[in-house]
C-alpha cells in the first residue's frame, strides 16, 4: 500500500465510528501518545509520530519500569495524527470496538540510530519518551516470531526501577506544565499552634531544628537555595535523585553530641568549623521534570518524593504519621523534643502561612524548632488489648493479636474510609468457627472516648459506633470485630451517599465470570464518562464503586446502579443476573444494586473477612483483572500490608474524586438506545 493510512481506512466505517478520518497531516515529528484500549482484551497502544502518521504498537500487558520485564508489542496499522486527541467509545461491530482513553501523551526523541528507517530496518528502535507517566529511554526490538512481533522494555537509566507503569506512581493530570524550575518560590509555613489532635485527613511530621531551604537538581547541577556552599554529601544525594530536574522543600540538619538536631552545630558545620555530617531532610516535592506539582495533593507529592529519593546518606525522605497526631507527639515528647507539623493531606502547596499547616506542640516551654528523624508510630494508649493469643483462624493459626497488629499496620489507609460513618460491627469473639453476631448499637459500658451517633431505629434513637481514629479502631477489633460494616453515607448527611456501589456476588459461580462482568462494567462506566474504582469484596466477589458529588440520594444511586446492572445482564445474559433469590440464579453472578439503600453497608477497603485464609477486601487497578492468576484469596492479613506499603491507598480517589451522575445518566440512555 502506497498510502500508510490505507489499512486504517479499510478497517473502519467512518459513518459509524467516532474515530478521526484517515487524513495525513504534518505535525511536530516528535509526538507520542499511549491509548488505553478496552477492546475484547485490554491493551495499550503506543503511537509514535513519523512522516505525518502515528506508527502504532499494541502492548497487551502495558509498561514496566523494571528493565528485566520484556513486554510483547505487536506492530499494527498506522493511525492519523488526529488520533493523538481521540478518546471515546468505538461501537460494537466496528474494528477495535470498546473504550479508548488517552493514558499518556508527550514528546519523544529517536536515539542511538541515524534515522527512523535505519532503526526499523535493523529491528531496534530506541526512543526517549517525555510524558507524565512514561519517561526516559525505552527499547522496541523486533523478534523472529513474526514480522509484526516486537518486545518493549525499559532501558537501565535514571528512571528505571520497580515493576510499575509510571515514573512517580501518581496521577499527574492536575500538574501544570512548566518549562523551567521555579525561581520565585516562597516557603509554605504553619499558621497557628494547636494541641495534638486526631484526623484521618491530616498527616503529621517531625519539626526539625535546622535551616529550611529549597534543594534543586537541574541535569548535572545540584544546589541548595540560600546556602553559600552545598555540602558534598547533599549535592551527591541530589544528583542521585531518580530524575533530571526537581525542586524539593526540606530542612538542612546537623546533629550535636547528644545526636539531636542542633542549629548551632549546623552553622559551625557549614562554616567548616566541624566535620559533623550535614543531611538534607526532604519533606515535599514541588517540581519534577517539566511539571509544577504544587497543585497536587500533599499525599501525592510525598508519594512522588518517596519514589525519587534513593537510599543515600546526604538526602533523606521525611516520613509521616497519618491521622494520629497524639501518637507521634507521645514519641516526640518521650525523646525530649518539642513539636510536630500537622499538614492537611489533600492540600496544595501555597507560599506563606497557610491554615493547612499547623504546629503541634508536645510540651509547653520547649524550644520551638527541635526535632529528630521520625520514629515508628506509638501504640494507642487507651485501647487495652486482651486475649492476644486466642486463635481466630484455626487452620492458619492467626490469632487475635495478629488481627490487631494488622489493623494497626493499615490504619493510615483504612481510617479515612471509616471516618464519620455509622458502623455495624460483625463480632466473632471465639474466632471464625465460633458463634458470631452483628451489632448495630453501641452498648452500655462503651468508653466515653469512643464517638457514637444516635440514629432512629423503630422509633427510638440507637447509638452507633463511629470509627474516627486508631484507638477506636483497635477498641472495636478487640471486641472481636473481624470485619467492619460502615454506611455509604456520613453522620451529617445520612440520606446522601458518598458512593454508588455495584456488588458482584458469585455465590457458586466461577470467579472468572466475576472478572468478565467487572471488565464489562468498567468499560461501560468509563464509556459514559465516569471513573469507577474496583476492589475485592474480601470473600469471593468484586465491588465496583463510583464516588458521588454531594446532592444525590440513595434513590438516585440505586436507580442508576440498577440501570447499569440491567445493561450488563443484557450484554452477558449467560453469566449475569439481577435475580435476588439464590435458588433462581442458575449459577450466575448476582449483580446486587440493592446495597444502595439507607442503613445498608458495604465493607470498606482493607478490612479482614471472617473466612479461611483471612482474606482482605483489597483495592485493585483495573489492569489487574487481566492477571489470569487473580483471586480474592491472594490478598490476606499477611500479604496486604506489604502491598499497601508499595502501592499506597489505591482507593483514595473514592474520597476525593466526586463525580456527577447526570451526564453519565444521559450517556447511559444513549447506550441503551444504541443497543
Amino acid at each position: 500500500m502506497t498510502d500508510p493510512l490505507d489499512e486504517y481506512r479499510q478497517k473502519r466505517d467512518f459513518a459509524r465510528t467516532p474515530e478521526p478520518a484517515a487524513e495525513r497531516t504534518e505535525g511536530s515529528g516528535t509526538t507520542f501518545v499511549v491509548h488505553r484500549h478496552e477492546a475484547r482484551n485490554l491493551h495499550y497502544d503506543l503511537r509514535l509520530e513519523h512522516r505525518g502518521v502515528l506508527c502504532s504498537w499494541a502492548v497487551p500487558r502495558g509498561f514496566s519500569y523494571d528493565p528485566t520485564d520484556k513486554r510483547l508489542a505487536v506492530r499494527t496499522e498506522d493511525h492519523p495524527l488526529a488520533y493523538e486527541h481521540f478518546s471515546g467509545r468505538i461501537p460494537k461491530g466496528q474494528y477495535g470496538a470498546g473504550t479508548m482513553t488517552i493514558w499518556d501523551r508527550g514528546s519523544y526523541t529517536l536515539v542511538k540510530a541515524a534515522d527512523w528507517d535505519a532503526a526499523m530496518s535493523r529491528g531496534e528502535l530506541k526512543v526517549v519518551l517525555r510524558g507524565r507517566r512514561l519517561r526516559g529511554e525505552w527499547h522496541l526490538v523486533r523478534t523472529q516470531q513474526g514480522p509484526n512481533t516486537w518486545l518493549l522494555f525499559k532501558s537501565r537509566d535514571v528512571y528505571a526501577g520497580p515493576s510499575r507503569d509510571s515514573a512517580l506512581g501518581i496521577d499527574l493530570a492536575a500538574a501544570t506544565a512548566a518549562t523551567a524550575l521555579p525561581t520565585d518560590l516562597a516557603a509554605m509555613r504553619w499558621s497557628a499552634v494547636r494541641a495534638p489532635f486526631r484526623d484521618p485527613d491530616w498527616l503529621f511530621e517531625m519539626e526539625f531544628a535546622g535551616r529550611r531551604c529549597f534543594a534543586e537538581r537541574d541535569g548535572e547541577r545540584a544546589a541548595l537555595r540560600g546556602v553559600a556552599t552545598t555540602p558534598p554529601a547533599v549535592r551527591d544525594g541530589l544528583l542521585a535523585l531518580r530524575c533530571q530536574r526537581a525542586t524539593l522543600d526540606g530542612v538542612l540538619v546537623a546533629l550535636d553530641g547528644d545526636a539531636r538536631p542542633c542549629r548551632t552545630t549546623l552553622d559551625r558545620a557549614l562554616a567548616g568549623a566541624t566535620t559533623v555530617p550535614v543531611v538534607y531532610y526532604a519533606f515535599d516535592l514541588l517540581h519534577w521534570e517539566e511539571y509544577d506539582l504544587r497543585p497536587l495533593p500533599l499525599l501525592d507529592r510525598k508519594a512522588a518524593l518517596r519514589a525519587l529519593v534513593p537510599e543515600v546518606p546526604g538526602v533523606l525522605y521525611v516520613d509521616h504519621v497519618i491521622g494520629n497526631g497524639p501518637a507521634l507527639l507521645d514519641a516526640i515528647a518521650a525523646a525530649g523534643l518539642p513539636a510536630a507539623i500537622g499538614k492537611r493531606g489533600t492540600s496544595g502547596y501555597r507560599s506563606g502561612p497557610a491554615p493547612d499547616w499547623l504546629r503541634i506542640e508536645a510540651s509547653a516551654g520547649a524550644a520551638p524548632t527541635t526535632a529528630a528523624p521520625a520514629p515508628p508510630k506509638a501504640a494507642a494508649a487507651r485501647s487495652k488489648p486482651s486475649n492476644l493469643g486466642k486463635v481466630y483462624w484455626p487452620a492458619e493459626g492467626y490469632t487475635k493479636g495478629d488481627l490487631l497488629a494488622y489493623y494497626h499496620a493499615v490504619a493510615d489507609v483504612l481510617l479515612p474510609h471509616l471516618r464519620d460513618r455509622p458502623v455495624h460491627l460483625n463480632r466473632f469473639p471465639d474466632g471464625i468457627d465460633g458463634k458470631s453476631f452483628y451489632q448495630r448499637e453501641a452498648k452500655a459500658g462503651t468508653p466515653d472516648w469512643v464517638r457514637t451517633v444516635p440514629i432512629e431505629h423503630d422509633g427510638a434513637p440507637v447509638p452507633h459506633h463511629v470509627i474516627d481514629d486508631l484507638e477506636t479502631l483497635l477498641y472495636v477489633v478487640n471486641l472481636g470485630s473481624i470485619d467492619l460494616h460502615p454506611w455509604l453515607s456520613r453522620t451529617h448527611s445520612l440520606d446522601a451517599p458518598d458512593w454508588a456501589v455495584l456488588d458482584l456476588d458469585p455465590k457458586t459461580a466461577p470467579f472468572a465470570h466475576v472478572v468478565r462482568i467487572a471488565r464489562a462494567a468498567g468499560r461501560l462506566l468509563r464509556g459514559i464518562g465516569l471513573r469507577p474504582l474496583l476492589k475485592t469484596s474480601g470473600r469471593f466477589g468484586l465491588h465496583v464503586f463510583v464516588p458521588l458529588q454531594p446532592g444525590y440520594t440513595y434513590d438516585h444511586s440505586r436507580m442508576f446502579v440498577e440501570a447499569v446492572a440491567r445493561v450488563l445482564v443484557r450484554e452477558l445474559p449467560d453469566i449475569a443476573t439481577v435475580e435476588r433469590l439464590p435458588d433462581r440464579r442458575e449459577g450466575k453472578v448476582y449483580l446486587d444494586f440493592l446495597q444502595n439503600r439507607r442503613s445498608q453497608t458495604v465493607v470498606p477497603p482493607y478490612v479482614v473477612r471472617p473466612i479461611r485464609t483471612a482474606s482482605v477486601s483489597t483495592p485493585l487497578t483495573w489492569d489487574e483483572l487481566e492477571d489470569h492468576d487473580l483471586t480474592p484469596q491472594r490478598f490476606t492479613l499477611q500479604t496486604t500490608p506489604a502491598r499497601v506499603a508499595t502501592r499506597g491507598d489505591l482507593f483514595r480517589p473514592a474520597l476525593e474524586d466526586r463525580q456527577d451522575l447526570l451526564p453519565a445518566i444521559a450517556a447511559l440512555d444513549d447506550v441503551l438506545r444504541q443497543r
